[in-house]
């Protein structure tokens, strides 16, 4: 994000939430967005026109970016995903090239490209979000009357200046990311592209007959806390946006910047990586954890994720501190291990993390194991929750203090 600068604030707010909407949307897009500074600007004033991205950088007209979140939310999302397509299509870096061509030819040229570029965006965007864009449709009824310019309108989103400006490396980097999304991409509760009818995908579940929610348990790890930004319960765009239509610069109401939320601001996971462990059960319970935190929107903006992976020893400890860092790590997942287990190691990691004031607001840690290990011999002035998988556990040794989640495999269709 670029300088937030309290004139934009509001601005800032609002594209947090629409980032945030097409992640819970699309998982895969967390590198993507992570990837471009977003910049919010009054571009009118300097005699520009709507929004622009150079595959660096995306840059906002303050006024559009209000306006069109006012009138329709949704389509302020799919403006937004339709310029990170055009990244993903390798437009900044292959734009049309004029040749030797006459003023009006070049002229005629570029206004053919441009036209093509916005319309393989839309394209890509209406496969990414995975059901029918209604502004296309309307595209289409309007070509089909030959009404050229009101088709071009109505899609227009952004401006294609400033292109040409990528190097070989993101180039490669932006085509690699849009394999991934085509591949694997599609929208929660969509089946994913490219995937055959008869794939079967393993999910984790608690199990019939066992106490306890997942989603309770992530919430019971929770606590209230002042958070910095808009607060969307007291705070009216409407007003807001009429003060500045009316009086230019000058809202009626001013957002306040602060709110009390429960949420995780600290948590540890850790990861029994014994002889026990197979990778992509601990990839399917870290994604579900991950689901679920960010469904019901359970971190601060800031919070502090240590993953630790141990068997007899810590083996590997990840602090993750962005949705996007999480995102990364779930990519790039690399299981360490293979000996006896010992519990004690990773709680006195935790102890260690505690003293030096990274995680001082822990409320409690899971532990995704079977049970079978030599345990700390005191309660920690933490909540342990025990994840652990349905015929696969043992709770013989394991101390009262424990709280204990047991979850069930499903495979589905």
């Amino acid at each position: 994000m670029g300088n937030i600068g309290r004139e934009y604030a509001a601005e800032y707010e609002i594209l947090e939430l629409v980032k945030l909407k097409l992640y819970q949307r699309m998982h895969g897009l967390a590198p993507v967005l992570g990837a471009l500074e977003f910049c919010v600007e009054n571009r009118k004033q300097e005699g520009k026109e709507g929004f622009l991205t150079d595959g660096r950088r995306v840059f906002l007209d303050a006024g559009k970016l209000r306006l069109d979140f006012l009138e329709d939310s949704g389509r302020l999302c799919l403006e937004i995903l339709h310029m990170l397509c055009h990244c993903l299509l390798g437009h900044p870096f292959r734009a049309w090239r004029e040749g030797g061509k006459r003023d009006r030819e070049r002229e005629r040229g570029q206004r053919a490209w441009d036209r093509e570029c916005d319309w393989e965006a839309w394209k890509l965007a209406r496969e990414l979000w995975g059901s029918p864009l209604p502004l296309l449709k309307e595209a289409d009824r309007l070509l089909e009357e030959g009404k050229e310019e009101e088709a071009q309108e109505l899609l227009f989103v952004d401006s294609h200046e400033g292109w040409l400006r990528l190097d070989g490396r993101q180039a490669a980097w932006w085509q690699g990311q849009g394999e991934k999304l085509l591949k694997s991409g599609a929208p929660k509760g969509k089946r994913k592209a490219g995937a055959s009818p008869g794939s079967r995908e393993r999910r984790l579940v608690p199990a019939a007959g066992e106490r306890g929610d997942y989603r309770s348990v992530l919430r019971g790890l929770s606590a209230w806390q002042e958070e910095t930004g808009l607060n969307q319960e007291e705070f009216q765009y409407s007003w807001y946006a009429y003060g500045l239509q009316l009086y230019g610069n000058l809202p009626l109401i001013e957002p306040l910047e602060y709110r009390e939320e429960r949420k995780v601001s600290d948590l540890a996971i850790v990861i029994d990586t014994s002889g026990s462990c197979e990778k992509e059960l601990v990839q399917v319970f870290l994604e579900e954890t991950r689901g679920i935190l960010e469904q019901e929107k359970l971190f601060f903006s800031r919070f502090c994720l240590h993953i630790l992976q141990c068997d007899n020893r810590v083996q590997k400890d990840d602090c993750i501190r962005s949705r996007e860092e999480f995102e990364r790590y779930l990519e790039n997942l690399v299981i360490r291990g293979g000996g006896g287990t010992d519990f004690r190691p990773a709680f006195w990691r935790i102890g260690e993390l505690r003293r030096d004031g990274e995680l001082k607001d822990l409320k409690g840690i899971l532990y995704f194991t079977d049970g079978c290990g030599r345990y700390p011999e005191e309660e920690p002035d933490y909540q342990v929750w025990f994840v652990m998988l349905q015929g696969h556990f043992d709770t013989i040794d394991m101390p009262g203090w424990i709280h204990r989640l047991v979850l069930e495999e499903k495979r589905r269709t």
